[in-house]
């Protein structure tokens, strides 16, 4: 399978969750495996996975990591390179 970039995987996540019913509960009750299924990669156990749903009364904004320097890694991953090539790393990022 194609590596996607981040904003491509994301995209096709919520276009995904949006017009199937049973990914969106598998993506809210299991989301590792639903990533790893619909991406066709494996998201190591060290990687904290979340889903937040918004709705009208709440609004959730995702930062990038704090950090004053990236690696050239992360530079790739915040310009469009892979999503999950840097989630084999112990840097938290990803």
């Amino acid at each position: 399978m194609e590596m996607l970039s981040r904003d491509e995987a994301e995209r096709r996540i919520r276009e995904r969750a949006a017009e199937d019913p049973d990914f969106r509960a598998e993506l809210m009750s299991d989301p590792r495996a639903a990533l790893s299924s619909e991406l066709g990669v494996d998201i190591p156990e060290q990687v904290s996975v979340h889903v937040h749903e918004e709705s009208l009364a709440e609004i959730h904004v995702v930062l990038p990591v704090a950090t004053e320097t990236l690696s050239d890694e992360q530079l790739d991953m915040v310009s469009g390179g892979g999503m999950y090539d840097a989630c084999a790393d112990d840097s938290g990022y990803g």
